[in-house]
């Protein structure tokens, strides 16, 4: 859990913002806060504060929540945006919830945004958490399916070719011009196979180091 949360807050009624501060104290909450009123500030303050997560009143003279989140959306699609009204009919709350808002207060039951503050940073650091782990996964797959690749591809490549060339040699006079001509490409077959195999204990070592 994030120990002093950030909240934008966006809100154009002074006296509604104190009364946010007091609840949000009140209830203990680790917390530092920006303000802002128009969509200008609102984007800078995604861009530079980088909030944990956002109260949006539901209408502004210039702006309106449902703007805000959808910008918030774009640029900071992860970021919880609770809706905090003075009058939003339950129908509406339910059509804002199922179009991806994470949830809404009333401003005369501000009792009640705290625990739905709280429960909203646990999910995003919940789904923070599985992220990182689908994208460990995810690394782990591809530095397996490169192993794999390196494996039967390049390794079988080079014996095929090791095999070849012994099949070359003249054992009967190694004198044969013919044959240092086959020692020289087993040394460069050698090699190639020197740096599959260096390649194949790297990709290994990453996956034990993603896996730590």
């Amino acid at each position: 859990m994030i120990n002093t949360c950030k909240i934008l807050i966006l809100e154009d009624n002074q006296s509604d913002v104190d009364l946010l501060w007091r609840e949000l104290k009140r209830n203990g909450l680790n917390f530092s806060s920006e303000v802002v009123q128009t969509r200008d500030s609102f984007v800078s303050a995604l861009d530079n504060y980088m909030p944990d997560i956002i109260l949006s009143d539901y209408t502004l003279p210039a702006f309106d929540g449902v703007a805000a989140f959808k910008i918030k959306q774009i640029k900071s699609p992860d970021t919880p945006f609770i809706i905090v009204s003075g009058s939003i009919g339950e129908e509406r709350s339910v059509e804002l919830i199922r179009d991806g808002i994470t949830d809404y207060a009333l401003k005369e039951k501000l009792f009640s945004l705290c625990p739905k503050i709280n429960r909203a940073l646990k999910d995003a650091e919940e789904k923070k958490v599985k992220r990182n782990t689908d994208e460990e996964l995810k690394a782990q797959y591809e530095k397996l399916l490169k192993i794999a690749f390196l494996q039967s591809h390049q390794v079988r490549v080079s014996i095929a070719n090791i095999l070849g060339l012994h099949n070359l040699f003249n054992f009967d006079d190694p004198t044969d011009p013919v044959n240092g001509k086959v020692l020289n490409m087993l040394k460069l077959v050698a090699e190639n196979l020197d740096i599959t195999i260096h390649e194949i204990v790297k990709n290994t070592s990453e996956i034990r180091e993603i896996m730590k």
